[in-house]
C-alpha cells in the first residue's frame, strides 16, 4: 500500500520524485550500493524491479555493455525514462505488473545476472511482494542475484529515524525478522544486512541479497 495523500502526492510527478531523491543523497547511496553489493561486469544484464523514472541511472555509470532494463507498474515513470534513455539502446523499459509476467516473461526481462528491487518491496502487501518476489526469482539467471533495499524498523529505533522510517510514502516496511519471513518464502538462500547512514537524513535501511 502506498501514502500519496497530502504533499506526498507530488512524488507521482517523475521531476519531483528524482529532485526528491537528489535532496537526501540517493546519488552516494547508490554508488556504495554498487561498489558493496550490485558489483556488475561488463556485458552483464540488471533488471530494475520497480524501477520508477530509473532515477538509479542518473546515479550510477555501470560497466561498458551492461543492459538495463527497467520494469514498472506506472506507465508515466516509464514513458518518462523511456524519452530520457531513447538514444540508447542497452536500456529497455517494460510497464505492467508483476502477475502478468510470471507466467511468460518477456524475453528482454530474463535471464538478469542482477535483479534490483530499490524500495519496491515496502510499498507492497504481503501477497504483493511475494509476487514480486517471484517474479525476481524467475528473471535471474542460474547463478544471477537479487539484491533489495528497503526501509527497515529496528527492535532499538532512534526516535528520529523510527518517525521517518513510519513516514514513507509505502506502508508497509518491516523489521528485520518480518523481512526474512518474506523473502524465505520464495527464496532458500538469502542474506540480511542491516545499513545506516546512506542517506542525508537518519533512515534504517536493509539490504538483502538472494540467489536461487
Amino acid at each position: 500500500m502506498q501514502d500519496d495523500a497530502g504533499l506526498k502526492k507530488i512524488l507521482t510527478f517523475s521531476w519531483a520524485y528524482n529532485l526528491f531523491k537528489r535532496a537526501i543523497g540517493t546519488r552516494s547511496a547508490y554508488a556504495w550500493m554498487d561498489r558493496e553489493f550490485w558489483r556488475l561486469a561488463p556485458g552483464q544484464k540488471v533488471l530494475d524491479i520497480g524501477c520508477g523514472p530509473a532515477t538509479l541511472l542518473d546515479h550510477v555509470r555501470f560497466p561498458a555493455g551492461v543492459k538495463y532494463v527497467g520494469f514498472d507498474i506506472s506507465e508515466a515513470y516509464v514513458e518518462h525514462a523511456r524519452q530520457r534513455w531513447a538514444n540508447d539502446p542497452d536500456k529497455q523499459f517494460v510497464v505492467g505488473v508483476a502477475e502478468d509476467f510470471i507466467a511468460a516473461m518477456p524475453p528482454e526481462m530474463a535471464d538478469a545476472d542482477l535483479v534490483l528491487m530499490n524500495g519496491l518491496l515496502h510499498h507492497l502487501e504481503d501477497g504483493e511482494a511475494t509476487t514480486a518476489l517471484q517474479l525476481a526469482r524467475k528473471a535471474l539467471a542460474a547463478e544471477g542475484r537479487l539484491v533489495c533495499l528497503e526501509g527497515c524498523f529496528l527492535v532499538r529505533h532512534e526516535p528520529i529515524d523510527r518517525w521517518l522510517v513510519s513516514r514513507d510514502r509505502g506502508r508497509n516496511v518491516r523489521s528485520e525478522p518480518e523481512w526474512k519471513r518474506l523473502v524465505a518464502g520464495v527464496f532458500d538462500h538469502f542474506e540480511t544486512y542491516v545499513l545506516t547512514g546512506l542517506l542525508r537524513i537518519p533512515y534504517t535501511h536493509i539490504a538483502i541479497v538472494a540467489r536461487r
